[in-house]
């Protein structure tokens, strides 16, 4: 058995694709920031081709598992520009990376494996807990019984998932021995139903642009009906949010009473 962990910086910042892919995603009124970044995600895409060509190659493909993620969600500044709050950011879109918004951690989970998994697409909830109870399954591991994940490769564990929870702290600011020190927000997904609470964390670095103008106390949000977060619906539906609520306290001991 063997194990590879293939993280390179694409598509990171700097966004520096070759020419020949940029021209690709050029267009009229298409931004260059965002020609740029689907450049270096079809960059990052050729490279793992490469990968995947070497094990054809070596004629083990079909049984190797390939896990394949990505550690947070991205936007452009200039797909955020009728936003009032953006001229103060610069780096990305607000609401994106180090948010609790979908477009911060709503990420790709696929995994292959020819000779093991049926190519399907599922609805069910999947969450970065869940890598290792997967990678352990499929090395014939018993993974520990009070692990939070699941096995990815188990349709009825997925199945019968009904909850997930989430956190984000200030980037690069954590406080050892005391992290709740920059908790920013918490957040769950239920069913259709997502519910973010803002929690007055400190931050002091330069990555703090969304708490701090992003007061409300409670976001709740159904994520079929509006998955970009447009509407927030937690006037409209308190008990599900007090409900809600209990879960993330019950899931991570806070005071709600700070929430605000």
């Amino acid at each position: 058995p063997f194990f590879v962990w293939y993280a390179p910086f694409l598509p990171h910042t700097p966004h520096n694709p070759p020419e020949r892919l940029l021209r690709k995603y050029q267009q009229p009124g298409r931004q260059d920031d965002v020609s740029k970044y689907y450049a270096m995600c079809e960059w990052f895409d050729e490279t793992c081709g490469e990968l995947v060509d070497y094990l054809d190659g070596k004629g083990i493909r079909e049984n190797t598992l390939i896990l394949y993620i990505t550690d947070n969600g991205w936007r452009s500044t200039s797909e955020n520009a009728d936003d009032p709050h953006q001229a103060a950011w610069e780096r990305y879109a607000l609401r994106s990376k180090g948010s609790p918004y979908e477009y911060g951690i709503r990420t790709p989970i696929m995994l292959s494996w020819p000779s093991r998994i049926e190519p399907v697409r599922n609805p069910g909830l999947a969450h970065a807990i869940d890598f290792f109870p997967t990678i352990a399954s499929a090395a014939g591991i018993e993974a520990p019984r009070d692990l939070e994940g699941i096995n990815l490769l188990d349709l009825s564990a997925i199945q019968e998932r009904d909850i997930v929870f989430g956190v984000t702290h200030s980037i690069q600011d954590i406080t050892i021995g005391n992290p709740d020190n920059n908790l920013q927000y918490l957040w769950c997904v239920s069913e259709e139903w997502k519910l973010i609470l803002r929690y007055p964390g400190v931050d002091t670095t330069r990555f703090k642009a969304i708490h701090e103008w992003d007061s409300a106390p409670a976001r709740l949000y159904n994520l079929i009906l509006d998955p970009h977060e447009q509407r927030n619906l937690a006037d409209d539906h308190p008990e599900l949010v007090s409900k809600l609520s209990e879960e993330i306290r019950t899931w991570h001991a806070v005071d709600l009473d700070l929430i605000r």
